[in-house]
């Protein structure tokens, strides 16, 4: 990707790390063994980098390898798309729902992700 985009700039280092998978409902590491993957672009104070169209790449990529996002990283995933990523999403939601039957822990971020 970084080769058919030249002007496109990776930043270092790019962690890498191995896991057991866990029985969690919505770990990344739900049912499998994982290898996480984390960029990261450092923005000096005070100056703006073009950091949204390598972010968008590097998701895109994940996605078709059957990545899950970090649930602390800056994502751009839908219920759609966790229903695919997540075996157990719908039972996680049923829960949460029954928790929390008026919504009182939600906010817009969560929305976009339980609705």
């Amino acid at each position: 990707m970084l080769e058919a985009h030249p002007k496109m700039v990776a930043h270092y280092p790019v962690e890498v790390r191995f896991t057991r998978g866990d029985d969690i409902l919505l770990s990344p590491c739900f049912q499998r063994d994982s290898c996480y993957m984390n960029i990261i672009m450092y923005r000096p104070y005070g100056k703006d980098v073009p950091r949204l169209d390598y972010w968008l790449t590097y998701e895109t990529i994940m996605k078709k390898v059957g990545g899950r996002p970090h649930w602390a990283k800056a994502h751009n995933c839908t219920r759609k798309d966790f229903e695919k990523m997540y075996p157990a999403f719908s039972k996680f939601c049923a829960i949460r729902e029954k928790l929390d039957p008026t919504g009182m822990f939600l906010n817009a971020y969560l929305e976009k992700v339980f609705y």
